[in-house]
């Protein structure tokens, strides 16, 4: 059974600094998974219309909350970082998923298959870094450079 590296992405999460980690990490056999929240575009409200106008805004906030279509939408913004993976020869795949990311990453992590879950480290990190000494209390407001991130072991969550 080939194991997997979840990298879940938050909506401001910048995929192009989690490349270089990636590429330290994965081994041969390995697939590296990136789970997407559904919907990928954040949430939208019908207006209030009537007639034509609101027949064809019901049609494009149903196109909108298709499954089908938001996967096809993160892997079209996922597919430069998938294809310089796959140059590399690491096998890379998009999902989409629905509800809490907790309840996702366990549901993937039950099968036994999920080496490591990589994620971007949040401010939480450099609240930690600046109480340990290793920051400066202007360090917490600048955004890094490149953006650490956080592997965490499957069998460490809960």
């Amino acid at each position: 059974m080939n194991k997997k590296i979840l990298v879940p992405l938050g909506q401001y999460d910048r995929i192009e600094d989690m490349i270089p980690y990636i590429e330290n990490i994965v081994r041969p056999e390995m697939r590296v998974v990136f789970l997407v929240r559904y919907p990928t575009g954040g949430i939208r409200w019908q207006k209030e219309e009537y007639g034509i106008k609101a027949v064809s805004e019901v049609k494009e906030l149903a196109r909108y909350y298709s499954w089908e279509v938001n996967l096809e939408m993160a892997k079209t913004n996922i597919a430069p970082a998938c294809e310089s993976l796959r140059a590399k020869g690491i096998e890379a795949a998009v999902e989409v998923y629905a509800g809490s990311l907790k309840k996702t990453l366990r549901n993937y992590t039950a099968n036994g298959d999920v080496y490591l879950i990589m994620t971007r480290a949040g401010i939480g990190q450099r609240i930690a870094e600046f109480l340990n000494g290793s920051n400066s209390i202007v360090d917490l407001f600048k955004r890094p450079s490149a953006s650490p991130v956080l592997l965490v072991h499957p069998g460490m969550t809960a």
